[in-house]
């Protein structure tokens, strides 16, 4: 179960209509992640974010999959 600053979230192979923005180092509730937020296509909102590397052993099935906020 994901969650996100607005709700419950959801975890992604793959995701279309988005851009990936740069990347950033956060602090998330399951430890140290590299992420970069991903935008719609069509109106330039953030929808989500892509994890790059996981810092955590345990957390590392997350890289370069998404989330989409919901």
């Amino acid at each position: 179960s994901f969650h996100c600053k607005n709700g419950r979230a959801y975890l992604f192979n793959t995701v279309v209509n988005v851009f990936v923005g740069p990347l950033e180092d956060r602090m998330m509730t399951t430890g140290m992640h590299t992420v970069a937020d991903i935008f719609c296509n069509c109106c330039g909102q953030i929808v989500g974010w892509k994890y790059e590397a996981a810092h955590e052993k345990s957390q590392k099935y997350k890289e370069g999959k998404f989330i989409l906020e919901r």
